[in-house]
């Protein structure tokens, strides 16, 4: 009996179809036995290779150059100060200090090397300007720059009235610069038996003299210390008048003091000023400048300037000019009125 065999037909797989025209035309042609159509391959053109630049040079690397290190040798390591090092060290410190203060206030303070060799004194004036020059000069040589002592140098001019204050400036090494602050006769005070100059402050100025020339205004008290200030009313008076400026010092006549009123100054031509107690004495005087010097005020009988800003004056009204004279109207009369015969009056019937 024939065997059979069975051949195996295997199924292509099917293509897809071509979505596009050119798709369509190769699988016709390839389902006919025909060769597809192919775009002939264009000619490949030689190009010249590009030229490359040639490569920048590198530097050379330089060679490292070996340091010369320093040779140390090993650290040390530093012990950490304890208080107690501290304070050893403070002590020292307080120690020196109190060394280098004594050495100073004991001897160098008062050494020669700096001692006072040049003296000027300035402010001084008068009569007794060469006296006070000298025993300034003589106590200021005994200092030295560092150690100047201005309570020596007020004791050596205590023997001058006229002296008020002294101050000194030290130059080192040498030099030394004396200011007196001098009192001025501002007034003369006498009572039965002297007189003296006077200062703005009520002290007595013995054996100073009056510059020539200068007219001072005068008080009389009852008594003159030797030296000092003048006391009571006598004071009083002495510093109102000390405070007058000076253009108005020659037109005082005459100071009287009045318990009730106070100080009295009566000025050239009778013209009182009452000025109370002697306190504010600059003040009170500007007062009375400005009440003098007001055009409005012609005749004047008093000036009170007790209270300074409510300064008042007292005095009678300029007179009002006269009036002109008018001339009289000549009283005429008719002589045809005056020889006018008058009518009888009629009789009674």
């Amino acid at each position: 009996m024939p065997t059979r065999t069975r051949t195996k037909t295997t199924k292509k797989p099917a293509r897809a179809k071509a979505s596009t025209a050119a798709g369509r035309k190769r699988a016709t042609s390839r389902a006919n036995g025909r060769p597809a159509a192919t775009r002939p391959k264009p000619k490949a053109t030689k190009r010249e290779p590009a030229k490359r630049r040639p490569a920048a040079k590198r530097p050379k690397a330089r060679k490292p150059v070996a340091r010369k290190s320093k040779a140390r040798g090993p650290r040390i390591p530093r012990p950490s100060l304890s208080i107690g090092t501290w304070r050893r060290r403070a002590l020292l410190v307080v120690i020196a200090t109190v060394a280098l203060a004594a050495v100073y206030f004991g001897w160098f303070r008062d050494s020669s090397l700096i001692a006072v060799r040049d003296v000027e004194v300035k402010g001084v004036g008068g009569t007794q300007q060469k006296r006070i020059e000298k025993a300034l000069t003589k106590a200021a040589e005994t200092m030295t720059t560092l150690h100047v002592r201005e309570d020596k140098l007020a004791a050596a001019a205590a023997a001058f009235p006229d002296v008020k204050s002294v101050s000194a400036d030290a130059s080192p090494p040498s030099g030394l610069t004396v200011t007196v602050e001098q009192r001025r006769p501002a007034l003369i005070a006498r009572d039965k038996s002297q007189t003296l100059a006077v200062a703005e402050d009520g002290a007595v100025l013995p054996g100073v003299e009056v510059p020539e020339g200068e007219k001072l205004p005068a008080i009389d008290v009852a008594g003159l210390p030797k030296s000092g200030l003048l006391e009571g009313p006598d004071l009083e008076q002495a510093l109102i008048v000390g405070g007058a400026p000076e253009p108005l010092r020659p037109l005082v006549e005459k100071v009287a003091f009045e318990p009730d009123e106070g100080v009295i100054v009566t000025l050239e031509g009778g013209l009182p000023v009452h000025f109370g107690t002697g306190g504010r004495a600059e003040a009170k005087w500007a007062a009375a400048s400005a009440v003098l010097a007001d055009p409005k005020l012609e005749r004047l009988t008093y000036v009170d300037v007790r209270v300074p800003e409510r300064a008042a004056a007292g005095g009678a009204a300029p007179a009002p000019p006269p009036e002109p004279e008018v001339p009289a109207a000549d009283a005429t009369v008719a002589p045809d009125a005056a020889a006018a015969p008058v009518a009888p009056a009629p009789a009674a019937p």
